[in-house]
């Protein structure tokens, strides 16, 4: 079964590409998304902690494991949850005042979906540094998760160690005398930007996307952004929203994509002025694929296609819908060659 990424000839030659530039150290495969500043050496093995928790005393394990040997020792763990499940997914944030953003899924998605979810986007979970997967018991707290620095993070009661354990020692990764990618000093990459650097169009660096491919899971599983209100540094005040609006197809047979650009004080009013476009649109079957706040200083006619609608700064524009994209699709089947109004990678 090919994965999201390997579905056409172009795109698994992108991947073996990529993939043959990967740094290795003494054997140790680093994720293609994280890359050390200075030499580092990562050794294989296991941290474990014991914590005391809301779900009583749960032991913490942090792993660190060569990019190799990720997916199927995940796929291992995974055996260990009972039919249902949570999936958790951090993500870097597009928001100004977030550098994450957390979501999680319906808790009642079944292992069986949630090991499709995994291996259909193994690459992004496994080598992408802008994401991280993971999946929780929520009755009790047992959960194992890829952190951004593609380490693996398990939080379990004393129930399940003797089984972890053992899949731990078939990897021999029962190791104290560990070191992690983490300790060092490093840089994330998504996978998207290292696609960019392949030279490949838009189109390819469009479905390589952790942000896309995440908003794309959003309906079907039912994630939600969990730490959407959790603002600990208020950068600029949530009043200038980037909005992406879809049809759903059925709107006088008109289906379109596009992103508008609002000023407004509350989510709430944010959702009004879209209700109302889309009325005067006579477009009675959408939904906003996808919004966040931004910086209006970063929005200029120089970094994003936009048609204005005040004449004036997005800074000083008043309350309402101040711009929207200039490329407005209609009828596409397929949107992945019209990437809207987005920078394609980030690096910090």
């Amino acid at each position: 079964m090919f994965s999201y990424f390997e579905k056409s000839q172009k795109r698994r030659r992108i991947l073996n590409n990529i993939k043959s530039r990967r740094i290795i150290i003494d054997k140790f495969h680093i994720p293609l998304g994280v890359v050390p500043s200075e030499y580092v050496y990562p050794i294989e093995g296991t941290k474990i902690e014991l914590k005391n928790t809301d779900n009583g005393d749960m032991y913490s394990y942090k792993i660190s494991v060569s990019a190799e040997k990720i997916s199927s020792l995940y796929m291992k763990l995974l055996k260990l949850f009972p039919s249902y499940g949570t999936m958790i997914i951090e993500r870097i944030s597009e928001d100004i005042n977030r550098y994450f953003d957390i979501l999680m899924s319906d808790p009642d998605v079944s292992m069986n979906e949630i090991r499709k979810v995994f291996k259909r986007y193994n690459e992004l979970w496994v080598e992408c540094g802008f994401v991280g997967f993971g999946v929780i018991d929520e009755l009790t707290g047992f959960e194992v998760f890829i952190n951004l620095d593609k380490e693996i993070e398990i939080n379990t009661s004393y129930n399940n160690m003797k089984k972890i354990n053992h899949i731990l020692k078939l990897y021999n990764l029962l190791n104290d005398d560990v070191s992690f990618i983490s300790d060092y000093d490093h840089m994330h990459y998504s996978l998207s930007s290292i696609v960019a650097d392949e030279g490949c169009s838009e189109t390819e660096e469009y479905v390589f996307d952790y942000y896309d491919i995440i908003n794309n899971l959003k309906s079907i599983y039912g994630f939600t952004t969990v730490n959407l209100n959790e603002i600990n540094n208020l950068i600029k005040v949530p009043k200038w929203w980037n909005v992406t609006v879809k049809s759903l197809g059925r709107c006088k047979k008109r289906t379109f994509i596009s992103t508008y650009y609002i000023v407004a004080n509350t989510m709430e009013e944010m959702e009004t002025l879209i209700e109302e476009k889309m009325n005067n649109m006579n477009v009675d079957y959408y939904y906003i694929y996808d919004f966040y706040n931004v910086d209006p200083n970063n929005y200029n006619y120089e970094s994003v296609n936009v048609t204005d609608v005040h004449n004036i700064s997005f800074e000083t524009a008043p309350f309402g819908i101040w711009a929207q994209s200039d490329v407005f699709i209609c009828n596409a089947k397929n949107i992945a060659s019209y990437y809207i109004n987005k920078n394609y990678a980030r690096t910090y």
